[in-house]
Order: C-alpha cells, then structure tokens, then sequence
C-alpha cells in the first residue's frame, strides 16, 4: 500500500467528465518482409508485454480515494485483477492506414478509463500498412493514467520492453507477502492528519524560500514598462478542450536537427524545436488572419529527477514559461531570442515552477480545491498559449518480443483552456512532432502538419 505524492494528484484533480488525463503510447511494427509467410503471434506478444509489466507497481495495483478528499489517495492491490481483461486485438479498418490508424488511436485517447481497476490498457491494432515498406504490420497503443507515471517514467517503461525477459520480470508484485492489502481507516485518519501537518509546514518553507524570487519577480514587473511586459494574449487555442482528441506525427532527421543548433551559440535541442514550433504556428495563424504582434507563450515541463533519473513510477516535475517569438519572421533571429528565453527561463526565475513547487506541497483537501478551481477558471490559459515537451527516446532501434520497432508516437493529455500540445520524442535517428489537440480548435491539422515541416525546411536553409 502506498500513497499517491500531491503532484500526481494534480492529474486525477484536474481530470473532467469530458477531458481525461491519461497519456498514450503508439509502437508501430513493420509487417512482414516479402516473402516471408510468417504470421504474428499476438498472444505470445501479449504474454511479453505481461511478463514485462509484471515487475511494475502500476501493473496490478488500482487507486483508492478517501471520502471527501481527506488525505491523498492509495495504490492498492486489486484482488480481481486479469492481466487479460487490460488487453484488447482489434483488426485495422481497410485499408490499413495513416488516416484509420488515426482515427482508432483519437477515439481510444478520448475515452475515459476504468477508474475501478489498475489504470492501463493495451490495444493491439493488426493489419497496419502504414508503419513501414511492408503491409500487415501492427500497432501497440498503450494507454497509462498520468497520476502513475510521467513522460520520462513512459520512455524507462519502454527501454525495459527492449530487453529479453528475465526472472526479475516473472516476479510479481502481488506476491509480496507484505503487503497491506486492506485500508485501516483509523490508521489512514492517523496519516491524514499527519500528512495534513507535514505539507503545511512544507508549504510555508517553500513560500519562505521564495521570498527573494517573489520580492525580485516584482520589482522587475514593476520597474518594466508597461508595454514591455510579457503577457499571455489569447490564442485560438486557449479554450475548452472538451470532447474528441485529434492528433497528427511528423518526423524529422535528428542530425540535421542537432546541426541546427549550430545556428546561434548556445542553443540547445530544446530552443531549436521550439524555433520550428514558433514557425509553424506562425505559418498557421497567419493563414487563418489571427497572427498577433505579441510572441506566443509555450509551457515547458522539466524532469526534476535530478542526474541520478530514480524513481519509474509517478511525476517528478518542474517546468518554466517562455515566450517563442512567434511575432519575429527570420528564424535565426527567433532561435536567439528563444535562447536568451529558455536560458532566464531554466535559471530558477520561473513562476510556472513556483507554482508547481506550491502544489507539490499542498495538503490534499486544498490540492483538490485549487485543480476544480484552475479547470473552472481555465487559469491555464492566463500563463501560456501552448505545452511543448521533449522526451529523448531510444538512439539505437529497439525489438519487442523479437519485432523491430519502426517508430513511436505519445498522446499527452490536454489541460483544459489549453488546447495545443506539441510533443516531441526521439527514436533511431529521428525526431517526432505529436500535435494533440481537437476538432474544433484545429479543424485543419493537416495544414498544420505542413507548417510544421515548412519551418524546419526554413531553418535548415539556413544552414
């Protein structure tokens, strides 16, 4: 038995009727090569994948909330749990791809999870034709609630599937002998109570550390002009995000992307997506008659693991806010704006991980209050226009129960009032643009996709 940390309450807080906090995992599979006869066996990929999910604490435990939110909630093994019931084998609707393969994957991220059993699924699309030079291949979608696991915990869960099975991953958790399997309520109300005392004393050393930050973040503000203030203008993007998620994936070659760096000294990976995504959303508004002479402003989250990277399951974030400079044409000019940004922006100066140093240590009943009031409110949408997030994948190409991986594309949720999330992961060489948001807020993703691409050949021009 072990209790939730207050940051990753904050994604079972925020979840809505309408907009669901779970992020999805795409692992695409190349069909056969020509020739070969060979057909998938989709049970023993199955038994793999439970073989390496086996190990984690996520595999057979579900989550357990205390009325009225009095404390945190628990993992608590699920004594009904069937690994089997958590896996599902669905054929591809022809012809097998890019657009039907897309279409299944928004309609498995836009559905709620079963909230009452361990908070995982796995979806198994056969018949892809779209994952490589090769027809019948296949897709594994998994879907992981965020309050268990965060983007980097994802990429480790995903190195831990590229490794032959061993006896560690027969172990299983719910044969700890251990194991508290049933809730003492008077020995929850105990903790609560404890619990209660421990994050309001950590909450006042935070607000005390902060007090220069706080003193100094104010005296810039009001010593800054008024027109020379950075605010978060309104976006198209920034409004509801209820209902059906759309997403779209375009890949670009990492060499050439580490190569633009090159471009203005000191600009890291990071700067130079953010060079590319300030493009195309230039690009995009401007078709649309909505680009503004003040920057858009990007959501940057921040592993906060630390060098050591511990910890695979839960969210160990921080994150800063950082206008893009979506108002400056030439590229090379924005990439060295965007440096300056991110380098002020990663000094510890930042609201955005004021506030999420605060919520880490609030106690449970207030935590609830605050994410109801941020969705209420979109509160959101007042510190930036966009999330962008870069998680390096595996450099070297991986196999899965001996099936090579071809590619791999993630889902993150959206936050309500904040309609875009441009996710970046890596893979064997090359770098993928995840664009999540919906219908109604990008009714031309497509385009956008093209955007995208226009403004990473623009930067490689410059080259």
């Amino acid at each position: 038995m072990e209790q939730i940390k207050p940051q990753d309450a904050q994604f079972l807080y925020t979840e809505t009727a309408d907009n669901f906090n779970h992020i999805t995992l795409l692992l695409n599979f190349d069909g056969p090569a020509e020739g070969d006869k060979r057909d998938v066996d989709y049970g023993a990929v199955i038994k793999f994948l439970q073989s390496k999910l086996k190990p984690h604490p996520i595999f057979s435990q579900r989550l357990v909330r205390l009325p009225a939110e009095l404390d945190y909630p628990y993992w608590l093994e699920d004594e009904e749990f069937e690994p089997d019931a958590h896996f599902t084998v669905l054929s591809l609707t022809m012809p097998g791809n890019w657009k039907a393969l897309r279409e299944e994957v928004c309609y498995l991220h836009s559905q709620p999870m079963d909230m009452r059993r361990p908070l995982w699924d796995i979806t198994i699309f056969t018949g892809v034709n779209c994952n490589g030079a090769n027809k019948n291949g296949f897709t594994i979608v998994i879907r992981l609630h965020h309050v268990a696991i965060d983007g980097v915990g994802m990429v480790k869960l995903l190195a831990s599937f590229a490794t032959p099975v061993t006896d560690t991953d027969e172990f299983s958790q719910a044969e700890v002998s251990d194991i508290n399997n049933v809730l003492s309520w008077s020995d929850v109300a105990g903790r609560a109570v404890k619990n209660r005392f421990r994050h309001s004393v950590n909450l006042g050393r935070t607000l005390l550390n902060s007090r220069t930050l706080v003193g100094s973040s104010a005296r810039r503000y009001l010593q800054t002009k008024p027109s020379e203030r950075l605010r978060v203008f309104p976006t198209r993007f920034n409004t509801s995000v209820a209902g059906d998620k759309i997403f779209d994936v375009v890949s670009v070659d990492l060499k050439v992307l580490s190569a633009l760096r090159t471009l203005y000294s000191g600009a890291t990976m990071n700067d130079v997506i953010l060079a590319i995504c300030a493009g195309a959303l230039r690009r995009y508004l401007e078709k649309h008659n909505e680009l503004s002479a003040n920057s858009l402003v990007a959501w940057i989250p921040v592993n906060a693991r630390g060098s050591g990277g511990s910890g695979d399951t839960g969210n160990n974030l921080s994150a800063f806010t950082v206008p893009i400079y979506s108002n400056i044409a030439d590229p090379v000019a924005r990439l060295a704006k965007i440096v300056a940004a991110t380098q002020n922006g990663k000094s510890g100066k930042s609201a955005a991980g004021l506030l999420l140093n605060v919520t880490k240590n609030l106690p449970a009943t207030e935590q609830y209050l605050f994410a109801r009031a941020i969705n209420a409110t979109s509160a959101a949408s007042s510190t930036c226009n966009l999330f962008v997030s870069n998680v390096p994948g595996p450099a070297q190409p991986i196999s899965l129960a001996g099936h090579r991986l071809e590619s791999l594309s993630g889902l993150p949720p959206l936050g309500e009032g904040m309609g875009l999330f441009i996710a970046t992961p890596s893979y064997n060489g090359k770098l993928y643009f995840n664009v999540i948001s919906t219908a109604s807020i990008l009714p031309d993703i497509d385009f956008f996709m093209t955007c995208i691409q226009k403004s990473f050949s623009e930067m490689e021009s410059k080259l």
